[in-house]
């Protein structure tokens, strides 16, 4: 526990993507909003994660977002000054480098990685390889909502770090994050709640665990 909240989410790890096709996965609520002021929001948004053995992980993100700001247009440009969803991940276990990926509305995302916030290094500039990251819209009790699927597959992840990987049972460190910098109605949401506003959510400290355990 930190500060009263619970620091696990439960990730299932399925042996193929046929047996994962259609099964829950459970949801988790970015429900701790950070430096508030006037004229911020709360939107309602929500995570899901989960791993296919040997393959990857998968995520899905999606708020219920009024005012939604869609500007940027290429890889890694300042996408959190957009309506953003991000997934921060430390899937390695012994590295202490995290991979942060930023995604707006129409699936243009910055990724990079690094120990902290400072000197981050672009993912680009290490592999050729990239996520899959699909943008989608659903309509929920008649309110609609818009979202990213992400998938980082194992040869991706091994790219990335430079050493071999593979998804497996086990826990690593990460966080789920909702941003609007520049939104006419900001906000700062997480899964796991952060703390300092310096260090805003590259905040490694504060990840909570992703345990995969076997569907």
């Amino acid at each position: 526990m930190i500060g009263g909240f619970s620091v696990d989410y439960i990730a299932p790890l399925f042996e193929s993507e046929d047996a994962a096709s259609g099964a829950p996965v459970p949801k988790a609520r970015l429900s701790h909003f950070h430096w508030e002021k006037p004229g911020y929001s709360t939107p309602l948004s929500f995570a899901k994660l989960y791993a296919v053995e040997n393959k990857g992980i998968f995520a899905s993100l999606m708020s219920f977002e009024d005012n939604i700001r869609c500007e940027c247009t290429r890889r890694d440009d300042p996408v959190y000054t957009d309506s953003c969803l991000e997934l921060f991940l430390m899937p390695v276990k012994g590295d202490s480098r995290y991979v942060n990926f930023e995604m707006n509305k129409n699936g243009v995302y910055l990724s990079q990685i690094g120990e902290k916030r400072e000197n981050r290094i672009f993912i680009k500039e290490i592999t050729p390889l990239e996520p899959i990251i699909t943008p989608f819209e659903v309509t929920e009790n008649g309110v609609k909502a818009w979202g990213c699927k992400i998938f980082l597959s194992d040869a991706f992840i091994s790219s990335v770090y430079g050493k071999d990987y593979s998804t497996t049972e086990g826990t690593i460190k990460g966080n789920f994050y909702k941003c609007a910098d520049s939104s006419v109605t900001p906000h700062y949401g997480a899964h796991f709640p952060v703390t300092t506003a310096e260090l805003g959510f590259h905040n490694p400290a504060c990840f909570g665990n992703i345990i995969f355990r076997k569907a």
